[in-house]
């Protein structure tokens, strides 16, 4: 049913969970996220961001982009800081990315606020969405995102 509403979206979206993998997507957000969404990749988002070659390509100044991802996530997961399954994929995640380890060291907050989003598609070349983000009301430990595809001039 999840999955039904999601394909439903226009624009780009998917559902994380509490450890942010992605528990449904459409066929344009598939499109979007090379190497997350699209084929037999790992869902979880964390992992893609900092363990995936291709999110270095497709995220610019991704550096800056990380961290802001980090800082989201640990802002989403601070009720869940005694569930086993964050703390293995923190665990694991910052023993295969001394980035990560160190970020997450520094104990950066930032909600998930949604906001302007690019991405250097392989294919499409440089593609900016606003991001929305919605708690399901059904389901508070999962979080649904809408990227609504921006014209190229600022209004």
């Amino acid at each position: 049913m999840l999955t039904d509403a999601v394909a439903a979206i226009a624009a780009p979206a998917y559902v994380l969970d509490q450890a942010w993998n992605a528990r449904a997507w459409n066929a344009q957000a598939a499109r979007l996220f090379v190497g997350w969404l699209d084929g037999q990749n790992d869902r979880n988002l964390l992992r893609y961001v900092f363990l995936s070659p291709l999110a270095r390509k497709v995220l610019p100044d991704w550096e800056k982009r990380a961290r802001r991802v980090l800082a989201e996530f640990r802002a989403d997961s601070g009720r869940y800081l005694d569930d086993a399954q964050l703390k293995t994929l923190v665990e694991g995640i910052s023993q295969q990315s001394p980035f990560f380890a160190r970020c997450w060291q520094e104990h950066e907050v930032e909600e998930r606020a949604g906001g302007e989003r690019s991405f250097d598609h392989p294919r499409k070349g440089r593609l900016r969405y606003e991001q929305v983000a919605f708690t399901l009301a059904s389901r508070a430990d999962l979080k649904l995102v809408i990227l609504t595809p921006r014209s190229a001039r600022r209004r």
